[in-house]
């Protein structure tokens, strides 16, 4: 009969232990699965916002070349971007045919006139304050995800759903000049 009571305390001991562990891998699979949520819905979106500042580039250097008949090899470098890559590599690259796109603007008279150009501009900055943003955003949640992953018992959950650590996103912050009312 003590042989059944101890086996009994056993089980109920087991099973106790075994929920408190299934209830913990819940907790922690959570935040995990909640920061990695966060940080592919920012990352997509910047992706968005990556090809849109590609896009009004482009747009630009169509609009500065079919009114002035400018050339530059900044220009073409963007016109020869295929892929959409990501990189600080590109992202210099737009931001230097932007300069040069600026620069053109404010040497022709006419062109400050025209309203497109203004368009453009706006949205270009606004464009480029939702990319710092969201650089900023991804960035802070990947340290805290990269910190997670690494620690005890995250490490165990991320092994088991074969989670990776994230890398930074890269980006000249808060060195752009921007023409709009907003402080940054």
């Amino acid at each position: 009969m003590k042989t059944v009571y101890i086996i009994t305390l056993i089980s109920i001991i087991v099973v106790i232990i075994l929920a408190f562990i299934i209830l913990f891998y819940k907790y922690y699979n959570e935040k995990l699965s909640n920061l990695l949520k966060k940080l592919n819905d920012s990352e997509s979106e910047y992706i968005t916002r990556f090809n849109n500042k590609f896009d009004i580039v482009n747009r630009f250097i169509d609009a500065i070349k079919d009114k002035y008949k400018t050339d530059s090899k900044v220009f073409d470098n963007v016109k020869e971007i295929q892929d959409l890559d990501i990189s600080l590599k590109n992202e210099k690259l737009l931001n230097k045919a932007y300069k040069e796109l600026v620069q053109i603007k404010e040497d022709k008279q006419k062109v400050r006139e025209i309203k497109l150009f203004r368009e453009l501009i706006n949205e270009y900055e606004e464009n480029e304050l939702s990319l710092i943003s969201l650089r900023t955003y991804y960035n802070s949640y990947t340290v805290i995800y990269n910190n997670l992953v690494s620690k005890f018992p995250y490490n165990i959950i991320s092994k088991c759903k074969k989670y990776k650590v994230k890398n930074l996103i890269e980006g000249k912050e808060l060195e752009t000049d921007f023409n709009n009312d907003l402080e940054v």
